[in-house]
């Protein structure tokens, strides 16, 4: 057994006092052209690229003008510089 005041190996000595209260976390941002990218620009594209690889290609004709039109929206977007609250 160990005497008082001796110091066990492994164990750190932890402090009786109050814990420091944390800060909060700060919020963080995206842009609108990031979401819209995800939600929309992103799945239009995969399925655009798996219709090729069927071969499938007027469904392809279909997608790659939703895409062209879908690109010109994100364009603005990002012209627009606007942010928004994720967490």
């Amino acid at each position: 057994m160990r005497e008082k005041g001796e110091k066990s190996i492994g164990r750190k000595k932890r402090s009786s006092g109050n814990p420091k209260k944390r800060r909060p976390p700060r919020p963080k941002y995206t842009s609108r052209a990031n979401i819209f990218d995800h939600e929309v620009l992103a799945p239009l594209t995969k399925k655009f690229r798996q219709a090729l690889k069927s071969k499938k290609y007027e469904e392809a004709q279909m997608l790659y003008k939703e895409i062209v039109e879908a690109r010109k929206q994100h364009r603005l977007w990002l012209d627009r510089h606007e942010w928004v609250k994720i967490r």
